[in-house]
């Protein structure tokens, strides 16, 4: 994992977001625009347009402003905003896979961290409509326009990533490969290439060094003669403190995480 881990008096961690943006750009054969679209008119990370309705059919069925009149009954299918994958899941569109979810409690990431795998099985194409009460507010809409068309989601494996603890952030979604990819081997690209869940400190002076895991800040001694706390580590200098070796007088630990 090619991503610095910070070192600083209570901090020790990897930024979440540069190991999720990593992953993308290791399994990015295309970008996603169209299916980045439906998901920011969802509810996914990054959060979606409260005024936009969003319908969808199949990628060779056209959708005019007429289909997504107020009343239709034999328009296409309209997708709730707030489980607009779900329910694209529901019709038979594509499945969902979780690849990963971290939390910062857990590990040295510094917030959560989650990978989705989305399986487009048959191609699609959505809409979005505003509508609008000119004249009165009970009853259906008197005025609608069709404001977006993201474009045809074609069959594939594709992956979105997100951060955050409590409240997620959109990182990005990257095409992966053709419907028939194995997620489980995603899943193990990730756990080997994107490790947040051991840390490695090593003493440039007198090459002691330590292992810590599960986003503990105690480090256990592999060749060394001390266990320590990163809580008691001194002489902060950029991302290294003194070595806590009783012989080492001038040694400098960095750490690396993963």
């Amino acid at each position: 994992m090619d991503v610095e881990t910070r070192v600083d008096y209570h901090e020790l961690s990897v930024d979440a977001q540069d190991t999720v943006t990593e992953i993308l750009n290791s399994v990015r054969v295309a970008d996603a625009p169209a299916l980045a679209s439906v998901l920011r008119l969802t509810d996914r990370p990054g959060g979606y347009d409260a005024d936009t309705s969003l319908y969808v059919a199949d990628a060779l069925t056209k959708i005019g402003r007429e289909d997504v009149a107020p009343g239709t009954v034999d328009g296409p299918a309209h997708l709730d905003n707030a489980e607009g994958l779900r329910e694209l899941e529901k019709l038979g569109y594509l499945t969902v896979h979780d690849l990963a979810y971290e939390t910062s409690s857990s590990s040295y990431l510094d917030e959560g961290r989650s990978l989705t795998a989305i399986r487009v099985l048959r191609p699609f194409h959505t809409v979005g409509v505003v509508y609008r009460w000119r004249c009165a507010l009970i009853g259906p809409a008197d005025q609608w326009d069709i404001v977006t068309r993201p474009g045809v989601v074609w069959p594939g494996v594709y992956v979105h990533g997100a951060v955050g603890d409590y409240r997620s952030r959109d990182v990005g979604l990257v095409y992966a490969g053709p419907p028939e990819l194995d997620t489980d081997a995603l899943i193990y690209t990730i756990r080997e290439d994107s490790d947040v869940f051991t840390c490695h400190a090593v003493c440039d002076r007198c090459g002691a060094d330590w292992y810590a895991d599960g986003g503990s800040w105690i480090f256990r001694a592999n060749r060394g003669h001390v266990d320590f706390d990163f809580n008691d580590a001194r002489r902060h200098d950029g991302n290294t403190v003194m070595c806590p070796e009783p012989l080492c007088v001038s040694g400098r630990v960095g750490f690396t995480v993963g």
